[in-house]
């Protein structure tokens, strides 16, 4: 079955409504064909930070493929800033349903018009939904997009001119680039790509001398990379089936401290819980300046989220701790420098944002050691004498 629900009533109803859809819009798909040369392409992405960065590999072919055109990308507001540092997007607009943000402001219905507004006026001539939303459907066929083509597992695939076969087995960047053998465009390249620039840089590195004191302090040129006496932790998620216990967190961070190692604590500004022995950089970057940050330390230990697709992407050596929401390794990009850790527990992938059992197997199983382990694993510096250096030694 296509359809990505778990709830009985959906189940039924969606169908039912695709049908009556189908019988409707039928002359859609009959008549229309895909433009040989579109000069302005919409691709629709109102998820999150990670979903976004597996996406910038379609950017690429397509414009890889179609030089002259112009590339407009819709997205949660979340990526905006990693979307205009893109040099293959032209224009960005943001929109955050409620339904898809992970803060409590979002995208009212008034906003929702404006951006169909906004899709009218630029008149696309082709539009691309990678995700399978039937929101992203709605706005492109209100917004005049001629062709529409994109995945119908939420529904509302009759609102498209050509629905894609959604292959739940291959990774997302995968699945992001099977819609492109529709428009007969060769997929050339599928690296991810996150960007900064040098004003990003020079933020951070004056961040890092204002912050990054003691009485054998160095500085720290651009892009020199700090050989794992430094690390970058992450400890937060965006769903509580996502989460590491906050005692298990600190056993690492008193663990890699034991061994002379600093870190590097970051997150939003909303991320509240405290954690002693770290230097706390949470809310302090944009989103490119913390991809330049993360690049620039060259090592991220956290969990399953935004800053380890960044971290992924950018081939930084990881260690992702992972629940069974998903197959880890189908989301975060293909990294030769990441280790995951996660319990291959019966209900994975479960895809719940809170879980149902009360124990929490696939997390709660995971130990501090294990993690350390692991970045051992990725240090290969365990007996390098820089490695075994006290924090104040460091910078």
């Amino acid at each position: 079955m296509k359809y990505s629900f778990k709830k009985r009533i959906y189940k039924i109803l969606i169908p039912a409504f695709d049908v009556l859809g189908s019988i409707l819009f039928f002359p859609i798909r009959l008549f229309r064909k895909p433009p040989s040369n579109p000069k302005n392409i919409l691709v629709v992405r109102l998820d999150h930070i990670g979903d976004f960065v597996c996406t910038t590999p379609l950017f690429k072919n397509i414009k890889k493929k179609f030089p002259a055109a112009k590339i407009t990308v819709l997205i949660n507001s979340a990526s905006k800033d990693l979307a205009y540092r893109d040099p293959v997007i032209d224009k960005v607009i943001t929109f955050s349903p409620a339904y898809l943000s992970r803060n409590e402001k979002s995208s009212s219905l008034k906003g929702l018009m404006r951006v169909v507004k906004d899709v009218k006026a630029l008149g696309f001539d082709l539009g691309i939904d990678p995700r399978g939303d039937m929101l992203s459907m709605v706005i492109m066929w209100l917004g005049g997009v001629k062709y529409r083509i994109g995945y119908g597992i939420t529904g509302g695939g009759f609102l498209l001119n050509m629905e894609g076969r959604y292959d739940r087995s291959v990774h997302v960047i995968d699945r992001n680039l099977a819609l492109l053998k529709y428009l007969n465009i060769p997929v050339e390249d599928r690296s991810p790509s996150v960007y900064f620039n040098d004003k990003d840089m020079e933020a951070v590195e004056k961040l890092l001398r204002e912050k990054v004191t003691g009485p054998n302090q160095r500085e720290i040129g651009v892009f020199e990379q700090i050989p794992f006496s430094a690390i970058i932790l992450h400890p937060f998620a965006g769903a509580r089936t996502r989460e590491w216990s906050r005692d298990s967190f600190q056993g690492l961070i008193d663990r890699l401290r034991g061994c002379g190692i600093s870190i590097f604590l970051i997150g939003s500004g909303d991320d509240s819980i405290e954690y002693t022995g770290v230097i706390d950089m949470r809310g302090k970057f944009n989103i490119p300046q913390l991809a330049y940050f993360i690049k620039k330390v060259g090592c991220f230990i956290g969990l399953n989220s935004g800053p380890a697709n960044i971290a992924a992407a950018l081939g930084v050596s990881s260690v992702v701790i992972s629940s069974g929401t998903n197959i880890v390794e189908d989301w975060i990009p293909p990294n030769k420098s990441a280790r995951f850790i996660y319990r291959d527990v019966v209900c994975r992938p479960c895809e719940n944002k809170i879980c149902p059992k009360e124990k929490h197997e696939c997390m709660n199983g995971i130990t501090a050691e294990e993690v350390f382990g692991k970045f051992m694993e990725i240090s290969k510096k365990g007996q390098d004498p820089f490695f075994m250096r006290r924090n104040e030694d460091i910078f």
